[in-house]
């Protein structure tokens, strides 16, 4: 897991939070380790996440067929439950008040 620090865009530096970027969450894009395509709501920028119980890791895939996830940064988000099984083609997200759905 990547280190606390300041919760910031990488690519503008605009503070984020995980219900932010869950908000601008689009698709699910890897089903087998439950990638995320994202955008900051800030600069539009492209961002990867994976939402985990009580977080949001945000990252990159990485490596030639793309079989590893990065943590560059992790949002904390507490009471964040994540319904999601290894190669589900649907995650589905609750936080109190809340909810999402990503689909591949």
């Amino acid at each position: 897991m990547a280190t606390k620090r300041e919760s910031k865009c990488p690519l503008c530096g605009a503070k984020l939070t995980a219900a932010e970027l869950l908000d601008t969450g689009t698709e699910l894009i890897d089903p087998r380790l439950g990638v995320v395509e994202a955008h900051c709501p800030h600069c539009q920028g492209r961002l990867e996440m994976i939402p985990v119980a009580g977080r949001v890791d945000v990252g990159y895939l990485i490596g030639p067929g793309k079989e590893r996830f990065d943590v560059a940064l992790s949002l904390p988000f507490e009471n964040l439950d994540v319904d999601h099984a290894e190669n589900a083609t649907r995650m589905t997200l609750k936080a109190p008040g809340r909810s999402w759905e990503f689909r591949e």
